[in-house]
């Protein structure tokens, strides 16, 4: 597992994080999530950690990230919004964002770990514009939790600015500790951010196209049947019905047509 393998000083560390993690044991908030930053960085030696609240926003135009970073002055909060247009290297980010493993949390909707260099090779990560644009280092490894709705998620990054890229052993400890951070880092949100700071989904009107898809699905069609009576395909009418749970903030059918359904019921 890369060049050396698990020591007893790990062991010890991923003891103290679970310590830490576990529900009830400490009290959520910075100073807790700050100590499991500080031990993670260790563990896995990189030179810098961030715990991050996400939104991905719709295609990436914008981005909120809410996030706690583990650095000199310890653990601070900051609330951020991020829009592409105002960074050309964000653009660039955006531009390959789900070609990467960054993105793999919002396309699976399944927690994961990931590295950029495991992923896909040292030279090719050097040499990456996403890297050489935005990143500027040897290698980033994220431990990643879809959270409040498409688009959304809980992230754990961590970077390495010089030296050796993050191995099998790095992957294998942030796996150990994937299924058990999720609750401390979303009790952690509830506790310190305040309402108006959270992340939500961004919202927009739903195309003329999405909204006669969504009534009759609210009918009880099928996809299927829903192509067959507006002349698509079943693929084309899936790909209307993700495209009006991302604008909206829903998480399924149901979701999405009730959300139209009070919609339309506002507008008398």
């Amino acid at each position: 597992m890369g060049s050396r393998g698990v020591t007893g000083h790990d062991i010890g560390l991923l003891k103290e994080i679970l310590d830490l993690a576990r529900p009830g044991g400490h009290p959520p908030g910075r100073e807790t999530v700050g100590q499991v930053l500080r031990r993670i960085e260790q563990l896995i030696g990189s030179d810098w950690v961030n715990f991050q609240d996400m939104n991905v926003g719709p295609r990436f135009r914008r981005s909120w990230v809410q996030f706690v970073s583990h650095g000199d002055e310890g653990a601070v909060w900051g609330p951020e919004l991020v829009e592409i247009d105002d960074d050309p290297a964000v653009e660039v980010l955006s531009h390959y964002w789900w070609q990467l493993d960054c993105s793999l949390v919002d396309r699976t909707g399944r927690p994961s770990v990931s590295a950029c260099c495991l992923s896909l090779g040292e030279r090719t990560w050097a040499n990456h514009p996403a890297n050489t644009e935005y990143g500027h280092g040897v290698d980033e490894l994220l431990l990643a939790y879809p959270h409040g709705g498409p688009g959304g998620s809980l992230r754990i990054l961590a970077g390495r600015e010089e030296g050796r890229p993050f191995g099998e052993r790095e992957l294998v400890l942030m796996e150990l500790l994937l299924p058990h951070l999720k609750p401390l880092l979303a009790a952690s949100l509830e506790h310190e951010v305040a309402p108006e700071l959270r992340v939500v989904p961004e919202r927009r009107p739903l195309t003329e196209r999405q909204r006669e898809i969504l009534r009759l699905v609210a009918t009880g069609m099928s996809n299927r049947q829903v192509g067959r009576q507006l002349g698509l395909s079943e693929n084309t009418v899936r790909k209307h019905l993700e495209n009006a749970y991302a604008r909206v903030g829903a998480q399924s059918r149901t979701e999405a047509i009730a959300w139209l359904r009070d919609l339309e019921a506002a507008a008398g």
